[in-house]
């Protein structure tokens, strides 16, 4: 068998860009499930802290932003916390680490959470 010379530099040229970006791609993916998990425990946590009998608006916002800051991720923009009669909302939104191309640059997770109600002894 004869082979052509240079065949092996061209097949390496061609396959080596394709396994990095593969990599790329995983690596990519990893870190985007990495950051919504951050943005889905910061959102949960800081419900919780709203719904809370002594939560509301402040506890539910700084506990977002602390756990955001614990879990070193990077804010998209400011948490957001509503709170209705019944319950409580909050919008985390996380900026993405890029390492690929092709990706969604930020991720945006809510969490609702019952407000907690307290009722005396005598009312029970």
């Amino acid at each position: 068998m004869k082979f052509d010379k240079g065949e092996t530099t061209t097949q390496v040229l061609l396959g080596v860009p394709v396994v990095f970006s593969l990599l790329l791609i995983a690596i990519q993916g990893a870190v985007f499930f990495h950051t919504a998990n951050i943005a889905s425990v910061a959102a949960a946590q800081s419900a919780a802290a709203g719904a809370a009998v002594d939560g509301g608006m402040l506890p539910a916002l700084d506990k977002a932003v602390r756990t955001i800051a614990e879990l070193s991720g990077q804010s998209y923009s400011l948490p957001q916390a509503v709170i209705t009669t019944n319950e409580v909302v909050v919008t985390v939104r996380l900026r993405v680490p890029r390492v690929a191309p092709f990706f969604s640059l930020t991720v945006t997770r809510v969490a609702h959470e019952p407000l907690e109600r307290y009722i005396s002894e005598i009312d029970r």
